[in-house]
Parts: C-alpha cells; sequence; structure tokens
C-alpha cells in the first residue's frame, strides 16, 4: 500500500469516530470514498484490515514507528 495512502486511512481510523464506525461497516467501500489512491494490494489490506482493539494497538505502534502494514 502507498505508505501516504496508508497513514492518512489509518490516521482518520484512529482519530475520527463516524470513519472508524464506517470502516468497520463497509471497509472497502468507506476507504473508497476518501478519494484516496487505491490498488489491488490496497484493496486486500484493507480487506484484511484487523478492526479490533490489538489491531488499534498494532496501528498506533506502526504510526509511531513511520512504518505501513507490509
Amino acid at each position: 500500500m502507498n505508505p501516504s495512502t496508508h497513514l492518512n486511512l489509518t490516521d482518520r481510523y484512529l482519530h475520527n469516530e463516524d470513519f472508524r464506525q464506517r470502516m468497520q461497516q463497509d471497509p472497502l467501500g468507506t476507504a473508497e470514498s476518501t478519494g484516496l489512491p487505491l490498488d489491488d494490494e490496497d484493496r486486500q489490506m484493507i480487506r484484511n484490515w484487523d478492526m479490533s482493539s490489538s489491531g488499534d494497538e498494532v496501528l498506533k505502534e506502526r504510526i509511531s514507528k513511520g512504518i505501513g502494514s507490509n
């Protein structure tokens, strides 16, 4: 996934409750609605996104280290 796209989606997910709820209900549709560029790899990552509390902690750690999901 494009690192900029990943960080943008992750930041929105972690800091915007409405966006988080929409991602949990329709991850791909919500991500596509942002207008960010998504390729097939991005879409697959979004389908596999762990949106549990433990997944949130992993996202926060990756952001603090500047690391994408791959």
